[in-house]
């Protein structure tokens, strides 16, 4: 029934192509991925890696216009993800989201006032519960000032304040809800007349206090022993996290697109082992090949330290729960792609990750291919 309904909701989506100002893209291909359940194998687990091919399927509807006053951007996706190995069956998954977005200027004044409304919902196909299903649930109010010399606006600061509700379905403990905040401030650093190269700066910041269903631990191993859950103790408070994130990038637009950017995420928690120091720092470039190609390489360096010592061998907290993709390790990607027509693209992913520096006892390894197909209109 569930296979049913997303192939409804693809072909609903190619149907309204021609409605109006709408783009429509449907994509479908299959996959070789050497650990589908994306597991860690070390000391004290007993997991093991499963390979096997996967079959994934999507669709975004992308729709943007003009409306009392202002303008609104609505975008809605769904992805599946189909394992042929049974024993991962809960791997089989469908991510359906959504995003609504809409921006009034003030008179002639270079501001602007909105509202965005977000969401996502993983569902299982053929299992009760999925493997790291969830549903995110998020509303903003936006702020967003524009500067610049006469129609050209190089300069945008974006300001937003709202609430998000995060449901994980595999263990509720890790259910939280809370008030959040960003701020992100667009630079163009350099661009000569006629825009065909340009230097940006992006920078950001955000803030997360979640509110989470299930109460702290605390520490209570002997004097001097290694950090371990085995020797965490419940309490009676109700679990609370700080989430803040900052972040910068520059990007070179010319010939080569080429982008560096460096993220540092520092999560502090009232629960024994929760809390968390990411550094994360991101190096892309994208460029025409011979033959009509297109490829991207993409090199993430990811590394974790915990304040209070490695508790938990496997946690949800290194998870950002974003999309069926992330995988929240160091990694190295490849893209090439092709244009077959003016709706029809061909392109092939490869991919690998690892755990690399840190704290981790345990070991972290996947690599992917993937082929297939691209329409979009």
């Amino acid at each position: 029934m569930r296979r049913a309904a997303c192939g409804l909701v693809i072909v609903a989506l190619v149907g309204v192509t021609h409605a109006g100002p709408w783009t429509v893209t449907v994509e479908g291909g299959g996959e070789a991925d050497t650990n589908v359940q994306r597991v860690e194998t070390g000391p004290g687990l007993t997991t093991h890696r499963i390979a096997a091919g996967v079959v994934r399927l999507g669709a975004k509807l992308d729709h943007r216009a003009k409306a009392f006053g202002g303008a609104y951007a609505f975008v809605a996706g769904a992805l599946s993800r189909l394992v042929g190995n049974p024993e991962a069956s809960t791997e089989n998954v469908t991510l359906f989201t959504g995003e609504l977005r809409y921006l009034r200027p003030i008179e002639e004044r270079a501001v602007s006032l909105g509202v965005g409304l977000i969401g996502a919902d993983a569902q299982p196909i053929t299992e009760e519960v999925g493997a790291r299903t969830f549903r995110n649930l998020g509303a903003d109010g936006l702020l967003v000032l524009d500067g610049g010399q006469g129609a050209e606006k190089t300069k945008h600061l974006t300001l937003g304040f709202g609430i998000r509700d995060f449901t994980y379905k595999e263990n509720h403990d890790f259910d939280w809800i809370g008030p959040v905040a960003t701020a992100r401030l667009d630079l163009t650093l350099w661009q000569p007349s006629g825009g065909t190269r340009s230097l940006e700066l992006a920078s950001y910041v955000a803030f997360e206090s979640r509110a989470y269903a299930s109460t702290a631990l605390a520490n209570a191993c002997p004097p001097g022993a290694p950090p371990s859950d085995s020797c965490s103790a419940g309490t009676s408070l109700p679990r609370r996290d700080r989430v803040q994130r900052v972040g910068v990038e520059v990007t070179w637009t010319g010939s080569v697109v080429a982008a560096a950017g460096y993220q540092l995420t520092v999560i502090d928690s009232n629960s024994y082992g929760q809390s968390l120091l990411r550094h994360k720092a991101t190096i892309s470039a994208t460029r025409s090949l011979p033959l009509g190609l297109y490829g991207t390489a993409l090199a993430t360096l990811q590394i974790d330290q915990y304040p209070d010592g490695l508790v938990l061998k496997t946690d949800t907290q290194r998870s950002e729960f974003t999309s069926l993709d992330d995988e929240n390790r160091s990694s190295l990607q490849i893209r090439i792609g092709r244009e077959v027509s003016t709706a029809w693209s061909i392109e092939g992913r490869a991919a690998i990750w690892r755990n690399l520096g840190g704290e981790m006892e345990s070991s972290f390894r996947r690599a992917s291919l993937y082929a297939g197909a691209v329409y979009s209109r």
